[in-house]
């Protein structure tokens, strides 16, 4: 995984940076008007509302068919939340990509006698793992190589937590670059989505996204969808515990569906 960024890159991403935080969105937060408003008033958004198809890794720069979001597409997962997306993903596509944090991580932690034959790399780990559960899904898998990220680095301004399990928030148009974590409405354990949410801030706080450049004026954002208000009362107390270890970073913003989309 590469951790520095050369003079170039520094220069290409303090370039994304000035154009994201004129992103209509963003900019209508920072003046204090609420999620909820913004997204009723943004063409299609209703329209955004509908059954995913594919299951990709929470990384903004993977953006394949209508995005279910799960760190490492979920070589993460315990066996127990593995087996829920299983019962409830069958015959979805399933995605890995190059250069993967969280192939990465779970690959540095494989002693010898648990690495599989043949793998040798964190990509290939990967590979395997998204083979492995393509087949348990009784679907296709596909590897995404570098040319085909959506971005050359980490852009991200926030995370789609999605409650609902059907908001293609990839295809929202004048939506900011975000990681998505559909993991609530899959029914995942609590301090897995917790970690997830902190893995992903991280990230996006760290060296491999805009960094030091969030800050209390212009935070990053856990963005929860959910399908009603106790649902998002319920997901913004979780995420809350998660931006609190930010420092004031990391903001918690939410919204709940259209109605005409339950």
């Amino acid at each position: 995984m590469r951790h520095e960024h050369s003079f170039e890159q520094s220069q290409t991403i303090e370039h994304g940076w000035t154009q994201l935080r004129h992103n209509q969105v963003i900019d209508r937060l920072v003046k204090g008007e609420s999620l909820q408003v913004i997204m009723d008033s943004l063409p299609g958004f209703s329209e955004r509302f509908c059954e995913l198809d594919t299951i990709d890794c929470s990384d903004g720069r993977v953006l394949d068919g209508k995005k279910i979001g799960i760190a490492g597409s979920g070589l993460l997962l315990s066996p127990e939340d593995r087996l829920k997306l299983i019962r409830q993903c069958q015959g979805k596509k399933v995605t890995t990509h190059y250069d993967c944090g969280a192939a990465a991580k779970k690959f540095a932690t494989l002693s010898p006698e648990e690495t599989p034959a043949d793998v040798k790399t964190a990509d290939q780990y990967g590979t395997y793992c998204g083979e492995k559960l393509a087949q348990d899904l009784n679907s296709v898998h596909e590897f995404i190589p570098e040319s085909h990220l959506a971005n050359e680095y980490h852009n991200e301004l926030g995370i789609v937590f999605d409650g609902t399990g059907q908001f293609d928030s990839t295809h929202l148009e004048n939506f900011p670059p975000h990681f998505i974590c559909t993991g609530a409405a899959l029914g995942f354990n609590e301090e897995y989505l917790k970690s997830e949410l902190r893995i992903l801030a991280g990230i996006a706080l760290g060296d491999h996204g805009f960094g030091k450049r969030f800050t209390v004026d212009n935070p990053f954002y856990i963005w929860i969808a959910a399908d009603n208000q106790e649902d998002l009362d319920c997901w913004k107390k979780l995420s809350t515990e998660v931006a609190e270890d930010f420092q004031q970073r990391v903001r918690v913003e939410g919204f709940v569906r259209p109605t005409d989309q339950q």
